[in-house]
């Protein structure tokens, strides 16, 4: 059972990022979501097409997210703060699971955890680090693949059938959100080869690897990257490159730069301790979950590194990645209790992770406010006010300004968004 104090502490950084939807989340799209505006319209006019909902947005097929979206749309007038709390509520749900599971492990193992590991894991989850993902509707993509992703490895490692099947389509559904999906399936490959034995290894391998090869041929049926990979600037760069993976590990902790780096350096070294020290002990399945996700993470850091390190170090600590990152950590942190570290040391590495959480927190909520929110609210107000929206606050908020006036037609004829609340 946790405990009311422990509830209470878990609570407060929940609490942060419900205010700060609130206050800060504009229901007027922005970005990406322009995208998806386009799509509704199609929906609207009845032209909207199985291959078009399949279509690419960059590497990504958010077949599923869209889904949601429209069925949002539809019950609110597009409203954006359904997509927002939509993906807050995913969150919630994703970490609800995590939390029980990382409980059930703890108590199995007989590990002795403090009472603030709880609240420490809602502080990395539920950070304004993650500004970018908290005010926009279209991070459905991250959130809803990474609640897949995560959920789907412990199912893999329950050995029930049931589980197994439910664990398939999330990888489907995972697939079908965000590209790094792809990595879900040879990642669990390699759970059902190391936890299970016998014919229902056999049976559930060849079964894995046929939905694996279905899904991933009709996901790349058609499928081309726009990233161009420079590969001669990364050989020629180690030392850039190895500094652009640290950081992006590194961010979900400290999204600076500059120092970010030195985080992915603890990540990686406590990572390697981890892995050393579960798998002399023998006691490696137990934490199986835990490994898978954060190789998953690492999967991902390296693949995108290749398209975008040459945007610089800056790309690597972007706050919408730390909806993925962030679960690279909560990993390590649900291990740590199980291995054999130095109670002054992990305490102090506790004390270290909570300081920087609360830092980053208070530092991406007001970097959020100020580059986010102040920039989407003069299109907000003018939309609201019934005014034409001017060339300045239209180029904040729309990726093609010179492009945007059958999108701003569509929306005001239909009343949808902000326009719903326009004054005549």
């Amino acid at each position: 059972m946790v405990s009311k104090k422990t509830l209470g502490l878990m609570g407060i950084p929940i609490l942060v990022v419900v205010l700060y939807i609130h206050f800060t989340g504009l229901n007027i799209p922005f970005w990406d979501q322009w995208f998806f505006a386009r799509h509704l319209r199609l929906f609207m006019n009845g032209q909207l097409t199985f291959d078009i909902l399949l279509s690419q947005h960059n590497e990504h097929r958010p077949f599923f997210p869209r889904l949601i979206w429209l069925t949002l749309a539809g019950l609110t007038h597009y409203n954006i703060k359904a997509e927002l709390w939509t993906n807050f509520f995913i969150a919630i749900g994703t970490f609800t699971f995590f939390a029980r599971r990382a409980l059930r492990t703890w108590q199995e193992q007989k590990a002795e955890t403090p009472t603030f590991l709880l609240p420490l894991l809602a502080l990395l989850i539920f950070n304004l680090g993650s500004r970018e993902s908290w005010i926009q509707g279209f991070q459905t993509v991250m959130f809803l693949g990474m609640a897949c992703i995560i959920i789907g490895v412990f199912f893999l490692t329950d050995k029930t059938w049931g589980k197994f099947i439910v664990a398939a389509l999330l990888g489907v559904i995972a697939n079908f959100s965000m590209v790094n999906g792809l990595f879900y399936w040879p990642l669990g490959a390699a759970i059902l080869l190391l936890n299970e034995s016998g014919r229902p290894r056999i049976v559930k391998m060849i079964s894995w690897l046929a939905i694996s090869a279905v899904t991933v041929g009709f996901f790349l049926n058609g499928w081309s990257s726009s990233a161009k990979i420079n590969f001669p600037y990364l050989i020629t760069h180690p030392l850039e490159w190895l500094a652009w993976l640290l950081n992006f590990l590194g961010a979900p902790i400290l999204a600076f730069w500059y120092v970010a780096w030195v985080f992915g350096i603890l990540g990686s070294i406590l990572f390697t301790i981890i892995l050393a020290q579960t798998f002399r002990s023998g006691a490696w399945r137990s934490v199986l979950p835990y490994l898978a996700i954060a190789a998953f993470v690492l999967g991902t850091t390296f693949v995108i590194s290749l398209g975008r390190m040459e945007f610089g170090l800056r790309q690597s600590t972007v706050s919408r990645y730390l909806t993925m990152s962030a679960w690279f950590w909560a990993s390590l942190i649900s291990m740590l209790p199980l291995v054999k570290i130095p109670r002054l040391r992990s305490g102090y590495i506790y004390l270290l992770l909570t300081a920087s959480l609360t830092f980053l927190t208070i530092a991406g909520g007001w970097v959020g406010y100020v580059r986010l929110y102040m920039r989407i609210l003069p299109a907000y107000q003018a939309v609201i006010a019934g005014e034409p929206l001017s060339a300045e606050a239209l180029a904040q908020v729309h990726p093609y300004p010179d492009q945007s006036a059958e999108d701003i037609d569509f929306m005001s004829k239909n009343q949808l968004a902000a326009w719903y609340y326009a004054k005549k």
